[in-house]
């Protein structure tokens, strides 16, 4: 049986415990190669790292959908997890050691919820935990918390869009959180507690969503792998996006084909109209895509909408007409 060409696009992983996002990533990569559905140096990424200890909406971007990694790691995240009162790891998770033990107040649920409510209705200011990849000084913080160091960190401004407290029990919390990315959900969790004068770690979390991916559309990676094992085409793949399905959150601007061969050149005055274009666009978005007949030629991004768009991406094709 020949094997099946490996299209652009994107495989769904709910990622299991202990394994890292690039572990799953190399998974993949690996099988992929053996099987000969793609090259030796074919593109591949995530759109946005778990924690090991974390399960979750995991997407794995092959081919040219490796240009829209950035657009995931900066939308919008979904998880649902469990706090463990009363204790601090110096992880902030359950991977951790215990350092502090607390009391846990004898506090009814809506208590909790009004408390997780302040999170969203004010401003959030959040301290990057020292056991994360965040970079200091050219090192990532976690390899300094490793040596026993611990150095300043600024508090980040974070949105949070909402936190529910879905039920308590024996000194843990059920929640689920909205928030956008970059925002540490272990440091949510301590800091919900201290606000109720206690402690807290996170005893279990998942990715629920990231922007338009939800984990009812991911499978595992064993079945994953499996799948690609036995040969089987990536349309029939129900966890593949294909790169024309993908993004589906983010605004876009439909192009005309005569428009297309100058804008993969590069023609600076073309360049400059589709710019014009996204500024006038009625959005918000950190991201615009333009595209014909729903296939994306080039992603557009700004830092804040007080600066106008920038040509990010340009997409190739293996064939020159999208529609």
């Amino acid at each position: 049986m020949s094997p099946h060409p490996l299209p652009p696009g994107a495989f769904l992983i709910d990622k299991p415990k202990d394994l890292t996002s690039s572990d799953v990533v190399n998974h993949l990569k690996r099988v992929l190669i053996r099987k000969g559905c793609a090259p030796k140096n074919f593109k591949i990424g995530h759109g946005g790292t778990l924690d090991p200890f974390a399960t979750g909406v995991l997407a794995v971007l092959v081919g040219e959908a490796t240009k829209l990694a950035d657009c995931y790691l900066h939308s919008t995240k979904s998880y649902s997890g469990r706090i463990r009162l009363g204790e601090r790891k110096d992880t902030g998770d359950l991977t951790g050691e215990t350092v502090e033990s607390a009391p846990i107040p004898d506090w009814k649920i809506g208590q909790w919820q009004e408390q997780a409510e302040g999170f969203a209705r004010s401003p959030y200011w959040q301290t990057p935990p020292m056991y994360s990849a965040k970079k200091q000084g050219g090192q990532a913080l976690h390899h300094l918390a490793r040596q026993g160091i611990e150095v300043k960190r600024e508090p980040i401004l974070k949105r949070i869009d909402s936190l529910q407290i879905l039920s308590e029990d024996r000194g843990s919390l059920e929640f689920s959180v909205t928030c956008e990315s970059g925002t540490y959900v272990r440091v949510l969790a301590e800091d919900l507690a201290r606000k109720a004068g206690t402690l807290a770690h996170l005893d279990r979390l998942e990715r629920t969503a990231s922007s338009d991916l939800r984990l009812s559309n991911c499978k595992s990676l064993d079945s994953t792998l499996q799948q690609i094992e036995d040969g089987i085409a990536f349309s029939d793949f129900s966890q593949f996006i294909p790169l024309n399905a993908l993004a589906t959150h983010l605004p876009r601007i439909e192009l005309r084909e005569f428009e297309l061969p100058r804008i993969r050149s590069g023609v600076p005055a073309e360049v400059e109209r589709l710019l014009i274009m996204a500024d006038q666009a009625e959005s918000r978005s950190r991201y615009l895509i333009a595209g014909m007949g729903g296939l994306p030629i080039a992603l557009l991004e700004r830092p804040d909408a007080e600066h106008p768009f920038r040509l990010q991406r340009i997409f190739v094709h293996e064939t020159q007409n999208p529609a």
